[in-house]
């Protein structure tokens, strides 16, 4: 039995046609190419899934690194900054005992300049008492010549002005009578040309009007004749031979060429005698705008010779007047000066009488204070000294009390404005490391580890005071705000 079914399998399978075992095959590969594409699929996911565990992976590993790293940055830096600062404070001591010091040489140095100074300005009042009368007298010679040259000046200007007013008035008639007497000689020889040219048009056109009733004259005889030559032509024609008659024409149509030839030249001829006529007028014309022309040039040369010479005029007038508010203006400024000298000369004088009354008054009191103690054993324990001595002492102590305070006071301001420059120049040092650290520039990505920048704390060479309290950064808070 499996034998006869093999067989009629056999047979039904070699009994199918050649199309549906191509079907089949087709099927078969179909199939394979699906199964091979599931494949490749199902790797790639696994791939891609393997790959994004490993950058996972890789990047929580470098974060862990950079941790690592920057934690034993900072310990480092850490250390360093605090062997820094004991550095820097046993600097500070120094230099301010090195200040201390200098404070105390400047202070002599001032006493000693203060001294000088007054007697500097005791002599630089005398010099000034005599530069300010030297002065009074040169301004008074400098203006006695300032007046005298400005009515020199202005008495020549006035006269020069007066003449060349009455030139220009001389010169602007006579250009007058010559632009008027131009102008009718123009205007004569325009109504003759116009005459002569109108004359010519109306003689040519009367000629040439005449000729052509000639002409028309002429014509009409002729065709008469000719009309009559053309009949008898006709009559006689059958009698007589044609040759003769012809010969006649052609020497009637000769005569008749001639007579139009010569009327062309006549033509010719009296177009060349307008034409020529015409150049001459035209020439005439040129020449009579030549001349008017010529006259309009030196009108004009004078009007720019006049405006040339009025123009230099105003510029010296300027100039003059110029130069007279420049000499003002000066002699104003000397004698602003000189009040500012006198004002300075007074108020050196109170400052030098001031003095010396505190000065006259101190050794009196000391001389009177010798004397109270040498008179104090012979006088009675109920009475009293004088209180006048109380009180220029009073008034010599308010005085230097006042000058003190003020000197003390400028110091102080002194002081505090180098206080706060200094301040100010430290907090633009940080401002600027912080946008630096801020900023990231294609430098910085090159380097090793970028996104990590420590600096040196800022040091200033003023000394600090105590009643102040200073804002204290430390690198830690510095390396995070960079970071």
């Amino acid at each position: 039995m499996p034998k006869k079914a093999k067989k009629g399998g056999a047979g039904k399978a070699g009994g199918k046609t050649e199309e549906e075992r191509l079907m089949f095959l087709q099927q078969r590969a179909q199939a394979e190419e699906e199964m091979n594409r599931k494949k490749e699929e199902v790797l790639t996911l696994f791939l891609k899934d393997k790959l994004q565990k490993e950058e996972r992976n890789a990047a929580v590993n470098l974060l862990k690194l950079n941790e690592g790293w920057r934690s034993a940055l900072r310990q480092t830096r850490a250390s360093e900054l605090r062997t820094d600062l004991t550095v820097l404070s046993q600097t500070f001591e120094r230099q301010l005992d090195g200040l201390d010091s200098v404070i105390k040489t400047l202070e002599r140095d001032l006493q000693a300049a203060e001294r000088q100074s007054a007697q500097v300005r005791r002599v630089h009042l005398q010099h000034l008492e005599q530069l300010w009368a030297q002065q009074h007298q040169q301004l008074e010679l400098e203006q006695q010549q300032w007046e005298s040259v400005l009515q020199q000046l202005t008495s020549r200007f006035s006269s020069d002005r007066e003449q060349m007013l009455s030139n220009a008035k001389q010169k602007q008639d006579d250009l007058k009578d010559t632009s008027f007497a131009v102008e009718q000689k123009h205007k004569t020889v325009m109504l003759e040309i116009h005459k002569l040219y109108s004359d010519s048009i109306a003689a040519y056109h009367s000629a040439h009007h005449e000729r052509l009733q000639s002409l028309g004259l002429e014509d009409a005889e002729r065709l008469d004749q000719m009309k009559r030559k053309n009949q008898t032509a006709v009559q006689v024609g059958s009698e007589e031979d044609s040759l003769p008659f012809l010969h006649c024409m052609k020497q009637g149509l000769k005569d008749d060429v001639r007579n139009v030839k010569r009327l062309q030249e006549m033509v010719i001829n009296i177009r060349v005698q307008l034409t020529s006529s015409r150049t001459e007028n035209v020439s005439v014309e040129r020449e009579l705008t030549e001349a008017r022309d010529h006259m309009r040039s030196q009108t004009q040369v004078l009007r720019d010779y006049l405006t040339a010479n009025q123009t230099v005029a105003r510029k010296q007038l300027t100039d003059v007047t110029m130069q007279s508010d420049q000499a003002v203006k000066k002699l104003q400024a000397v004698i602003a000066r000189g009040q500012k000298v006198l004002r300075v000369a007074d108020m050196c004088r109170k400052m030098e009488s001031e003095q010396r009354t505190i000065s006259s008054l101190i050794p009196a009191e000391e001389q009177r204070q010798e004397e109270a103690g040498a008179e104090e054993p012979g006088k009675e324990p109920g009475k009293e000294p004088g209180k006048e001595p109380g009180k220029e002492m009073s008034a010599l102590c308010h005085v230097t009390l006042s000058m003190n305070t003020s000197l003390l006071q400028r110091e102080a301001l002194k002081r505090n404005r180098d206080t706060l420059m200094g301040e100010n120049q430290q907090l633009r040092v940080l401002l600027r490391q912080h946008l630096d650290a801020m900023t990231l520039t294609d430098h910085d990505l090159e380097e090793a580890h970028p996104l990590l920048s420590v600096h040196r704390a800022p040091t200033t060479s003023t000394p600090p005071e105590h009643h102040r309290k200073h804002t204290v950064i430390e690198a830690v808070h510095v390396a995070k705000h960079a970071l």
